[in-house]
């Protein structure tokens, strides 16, 4: 082997035995070796429940029946505009320019509902949802206690698009922290003691 082959081998050698010493030396305390995390699939269980088909079953309705009239008052207000524009140069302008004003009120009017129509869907959505997160909290606290979780973790945030108007929210990454894995006063303690240091 040349010097620099060896030069070069050396630090990897060393860096790998350092790595492997501070593992042992190191390594996971006792108290935290025997800590148990768990992790929940959270689009499973909305997809898989009763509750969650329910919801999804009731949120498509909500928002159907309403998207539905929106898009036949739509549908009736682009072949209002159809007429408007088929009567240029058979009225009079003042005539028309009348009748445009009047369906430029509809337009504005018709923007103020679909948006008010939105703001119902997401806010059916949300409460739904939150039923939902609030049945799934319960679940996890009460199988996180049996089994002695010290943690339950979401596996990703549940995102269910519903109709072209998504939900409001994201359910949370933490579904279930034991009581003595939470550090948080201990952490103000600390920061408070020695952020004048």
């Amino acid at each position: 082997m040349t010097r620099s082959r060896i030069a070069r081998t050396v630090p990897a050698v060393v860096l790998a035995v350092a790595m492997m010493a501070s593992g042992l030396a190191f390594g996971p305390s006792p108290a935290m070796a025997s800590e148990k995390i768990a992790i929940v699939d959270i689009q499973q269980v909305f997809q898989k429940t009763t509750l969650g088909k329910s919801i999804q079953a009731h949120l498509k309705r909500f928002a159907d029946r309403r998207v539905s009239k929106m898009q036949a008052e739509q549908k009736s207000l682009q072949e209002e505009q159809g007429q408007i524009r088929q009567q240029v140069g058979v009225i009079s302008k003042d005539a028309l320019r009348a009748k445009e004003l009047e369906f430029q009120k509809k337009v504005q009017d018709f923007q103020k509902r679909q948006q008010k129509v939105q703001t119902e869907i997401a806010s059916e959505s949300f409460v739904e949802f939150r039923k939902f997160l609030n049945a799934v909290n319960k679940a996890t606290g009460s199988l996180g206690k049996k089994f002695d979780f010290s943690l339950v973790l979401s596996q990703h945030p549940l995102r269910v698009p519903l109709g072209p108007y998504p939900p409001p929210f994201q359910s949370p990454r933490y579904l279930y922290i034991k009581s003595d894995a939470d550090i948080t006063q201990s952490v103000i303690k600390y920061v408070n003691e020695h952020a004048s240091q």
